[in-house]
């Protein structure tokens, strides 16, 4: 219960960060500029907590290294960073919803592991998840594709990022706590983006409203949401840890109608709704 409950407030506030960078966008910020910020000013306040908790290691093998650069790299820049993309071209609701795909991501990738075959339902989830990608990329015109393909393929890669996430960095986590690797995977990243944007990072100026949304992004929206996320997995595995998250694309898409009147299709409804149905399907017992 206690793995459950972690795992859906962590669900939650990644909705509220999705909905907060929405609102960035539309004052102009970039998703780098974001992304960096979220990263640099998370990594610091998760790496102090990590001293102050004395879960610091300074010392890493080769191999841990490694497993914590690709983390990084693969699992929080990946993730974060592509999230922001798909929110900038559609919107927090539909970016979200598309990047619920992961559980099926997980589920074929556990399959393929430990060589199983799926089973009846995750199968059927499987077949609506394409279902749905196509009805949002196309809008049910097989002719063509709409102007959210890019979107699509951006929350695609973040639907990636979270396999990797969830999947690559468990034994550094049992190892050096979840504040240490979180803390300092942050910081890596931060600096990743930082060589990508150089002298940009100095363009912007602050205002109030937009210095609200950017902390709330940062200890809402990442610190909350991944620690939640993370702690709660500890508990109740990847694959069912995902499924329960399944409460962020909802809450995203509610926040995203009432807060930015986001104009939202029947066939869009229809898609979300599939998209838990998938969840669940995928989620229930044999």
């Amino acid at each position: 219960m206690l793995g459950v409950f972690l795992v859906l407030s962590g669900g939650i506030s990644w909705a509220i960060s999705g909905i907060l960078a929405e609102y960035l966008f539309k004052n102009y910020y970039t998703v780098e500029w974001i992304s960096f910020c979220r990263l640099f000013f998370s990594g610091i306040f998760l790496s102090l907590l990590s001293i102050k908790k004395r879960n610091l290691r300074l010392f890493l093998s080769k191999e841990e290294s490694f497993s914590l650069v690709f983390f990084a790299f693969f699992g929080l820049l990946l993730t974060q960073y592509s999230y922001f993309k798909a929110i900038s071209y559609t919107d927090a609701g539909t970016a979200t919803m598309i990047q619920y795909s992961a559980p099926l991501f997980i589920m074929l990738f556990l399959c393929f592991k430990e060589k199983k075959f799926p089973k009846r339902d995750e199968i059927i989830a499987l077949f609506l998840i394409f279902v749905v990608l196509f009805f949002l990329a196309s809008g049910g015109d097989f002719k063509s594709l709409n102007v959210n393909f890019l979107g699509l393929v951006w929350g695609i890669i973040a639907a990636f990022g979270i396999v990797f996430y969830s999947l690559s960095a468990r034994t550094l986590f049992q190892k050096y706590g979840l504040f240490c690797v979180m803390g300092f995977a942050s910081l890596i990243s931060s600096l990743f983006l930082f060589i990508l944007l150089g002298p940009k990072l100095f363009e912007y100026q602050f205002s109030f409203d937009s210095f609200l949304a950017m902390g709330g992004i940062i200890f809402i929206g990442t610190i909350m949401a991944f620690c939640l996320y993370l702690k709660g997995l500890e508990y109740i595995g990847a694959v069912k840890a995902s499924m329960i998250a399944c409460i962020e694309p909802v809450a995203a898409a509610c926040m995203s109608f009432f807060f930015f009147q986001t104009p939202y299709t029947w066939l869009d409804v229809f898609s979300f709704v599939l998209i838990i149905i998938s969840v669940l399907l995928n989620a229930r017992k044999s």
